[in-house]
């Protein structure tokens, strides 16, 4: 998104936020296992969805435009 800063990411699992990051680039990868709120957190079976924001002005103080992207994926382990 033309001018924006960083990115907000967010990631859903049956409706629970799991992760939220602030990337600054416009690419992003999942590890296996990550900590959010205090709370050892990874990819569940079944269906995660995504929502992205562009940020603009500082981490401190943000400005968020309208939503970028909301996509679903289904994940199934081996």
């Amino acid at each position: 998104m033309r001018g924006a800063r960083y990115y907000n990411v967010q990631l859903y699992w049956h409706g629970r936020k799991i992760l939220s990051l602030w990337p600054y680039r416009t690419r992003l990868k999942l590890e296996r296992r990550w900590t959010f709120r205090g709370r050892s957190e990874r990819l569940r079976r079944g269906v995660h969805v995504w929502v992205v924001w562009p940020a603009y002005g500082t981490v401190k103080h943000p400005r968020y435009g309208r939503m970028l992207g909301l996509s679903k994926f289904r994940f199934v382990p081996r």
